[in-house]
């Protein structure tokens, strides 16, 4: 009976410390500048990226690839609604925004 009682606080215990795991949320977007862009400070050639960011993270992530080549500081921002569609904000060859489907979060860049 008590190596039964131990197999089941361990259990718990474990799916405790795993739980933030479960909970995290990451978006991610597909982005296909066609001419030399910045997001945040970094600048990017033209090419294909994925964008992700996790839920309450104060940063986001450029990938090509398969790996990570900036990282890049933002902020989460309430929309007033639910976009349809993930959209990518640019203005003069700058990120400003990001907006993903189906979410009233978006991300902003300084």
């Amino acid at each position: 009976m008590r190596l039964n009682s131990k197999k089941y606080v361990a259990a718990f215990v474990f799916s405790l410390v795993t739980l933030p795991v479960w909970a995290a949320h990451t978006d991610s977007v597909s982005w296909d500048p066609m001419q030399p862009s910045t997001i945040g400070s970094t600048q990017v050639k033209p090419g294909h990226y994925q964008l992700r960011a996790e839920e309450g993270q104060s940063q986001l992530q450029v990938v090509q690839g398969g790996k990570v080549i900036a990282t890049v500081p933002c902020h989460w921002t309430q929309l007033p609604s639910k976009p349809s569609d993930t959209e990518i904000k640019v203005t003069n060859n700058q990120v400003t925004e990001v907006d993903f489907g189906g979410r009233t979060q978006a991300i902003q860049f300084n």
